[in-house]
């Protein structure tokens, strides 16, 4: 005779409703989270500068980890690695300390990742004088290439030490400004064969700056460049798009006059520097042509600047939900929405030039993705907690209190946001309990109640 099979229930009452931080479903992304924050500065590597004099003396190279403080033991989040700007002569990891905090509060793991700045000649009379008036040129490449390599043993240090601080190794999303999108790019991107084809040096034994080899982390799954380009869009691939399914997620102004929204010189304005770069929208026609994971936020008049108080807003909205959307949910996104700027900035300073015409790869989609807006410091309407039936491993007792009758849907969503359960309930006022049938597969899930203007906080149910 068999022995009966008893299905028991953890049950976990949180201001969020995901393993991380939000969840889909119909069509919605939830983003609910509200954490308290923490962080940590530490040197993870070692490094020769980029200068004339290959001095022995090496230098330490920072990153800031930002992480919710009030997260259960051992749970983990996925990482978003933030790259500052700078033309790669100026910059520093702080410049993104207030988008971290940001992140972390929403339940990501955040990092700010600093690397090595050009320090040759030119780069240093660059940064004195401007980019437009000097030229380093010569520098760009060895640079951009150096902030890889950083980046990559960065990120590489982080996995190491995911334990401390949350992070899921196998879902990294690495993004940036400028500069450190253009290092995004090539961190989920190049390889060292691509840039030998054009750095024949690069990765190979000498005593300069470049003999470092490329090695590339794994576990990405998106990448976000922000006002950023690519040197090749042949260096995004379909081993990336398609096998590793890594996601793009494109934020760009048509009028950025310092890497251009599509194809041009680096730094146009400037008309002082050759290379030749691919903006934003070269990089979504490469990702579309290849079948892959697309969103693309266009700001419509906006320039180089992604603080812009409306574009901003955007982005602090959008890209947390594409990255939920792709990373968390796994679903896939073909998406292009713009936010446009009254008035629009003149391409150039000194008002010269013309702003690129919208990226046409996909059709604009007003508002972009759904995101509810969220007010962490509200009360939840309806109180609502869970504990296990002592009698079966397949009843849940949910006690509530509600400020109002009325007619209510008792929904259980599971990880991806798909319904697995939907109960139509008549709820008088105040706190009562009934009992809810869980014929569900063992997994995470989420139970929520709502009815008209009024709504509960979900409930994180673990069936074990």
């Amino acid at each position: 005779m068999m022995k009966p099979i008893y299905t028991s229930f953890l049950l976990l009452c949180c201001c969020g409703f995901s393993s991380a931080q939000g969840y889909c479903a119909d069509g919605i992304v939830y983003l609910t989270e509200n954490h308290a924050v923490t962080y940590d500065d530490v040197m993870y590597k070692q490094a020769a500068a980029i200068d004339e004099w290959f001095f022995d003396v090496p230098e330490n190279i920072p990153l800031r980890v930002y992480y919710p403080s009030d997260l259960p033991a051992g749970e983990q989040r996925p990482l978003v690695i933030l790259i500052h700007g700078g033309y790669f002569i100026a910059g520093s990891y702080h410049d993104f300390n207030a988008f971290a905090e940001a992140y972390a509060k929403l339940g990501f793991v955040c990092a700010t990742i600093d690397y090595r700045l050009c320090k040759r000649n030119d780069c240093l009379l660059a940064n004195v004088f401007s980019p437009c008036n000097i030229s380093w040129g010569y520098s760009f490449m060895p640079s951009a290439y150096v902030a890889a390599v950083d980046v990559n043993d960065g990120i590489r240090w982080l996995q190491q030490h995911a334990a401390d601080y949350h992070i899921d190794p196998e879902k990294v999303v690495v993004s940036g400004h400028s500069a450190g999108a253009f290092t995004a790019m090539n961190v989920a991107f190049l390889d060292q064969q691509e840039i030998q084809e054009i750095m024949p040096g690069a990765g190979l034994p000498g005593h300069d700056y470049i003999s470092e080899p490329l090695d590339p982390v794994e576990g990405i799954r998106a990448v976000v460049p922000m006002a950023g380009a690519t040197f090749n869009p042949e260096w995004i691939g379909t081993q990336e798009i398609v096998d590793r399914n890594i996601a793009v997620g494109v934020v760009h102004g048509t009028a950025d006059g310092v890497v251009d929204y599509d194809v041009s010189a680096a730094i146009p304005c400037c008309q002082t520097y050759q290379t030749q770069v691919y903006g934003g929208c070269a990089i979504a026609e490469r990702v579309h042509q290849l079948g892959g994971n697309l969103f693309m936020l266009s700001g419509e008049g906006f320039g180089h600047d992604i603080g812009d108080s409306l574009f901003l807003q955007a982005i602090m909205q959008q890209v947390p939900a594409f990255i939920v959307k792709t990373v968390l949910c796994g679903e896939s996104v073909s998406l292009h929405t713009s936010v446009q700027r009254d008035p629009p900035l003149a391409y150039c300073p000194d008002g010269t030039g013309t702003a690129e015409e919208l990226c046409d790869v996909l059709p604009l989609t007003p508002g972009g993705f759904t995101v509810p807006v969220y007010e962490p410091s509200a009360k939840p309407a309806i109180q609502l907690a869970c504990m296990p039936s002592p009698l079966s491993g397949t009843v849940l007792h949910v006690d509530l209190n509600i400020p109002a009758e009325g007619v209510f849907q008792c929904v259980v969503r599971d990880q991806s946001g798909r319904v697995a359960i939907q109960k139509t309930l008549y709820l008088s006022a105040g706190r009562q309990r009934f009992e809810l049938e869980m014929p569900v597969p063992e997994g995470l899930y989420y139970l929520n109640l709502q009815g008209e203007n009024l709504r509960s906080r979900p409930v994180k149910i673990v069936k074990l």
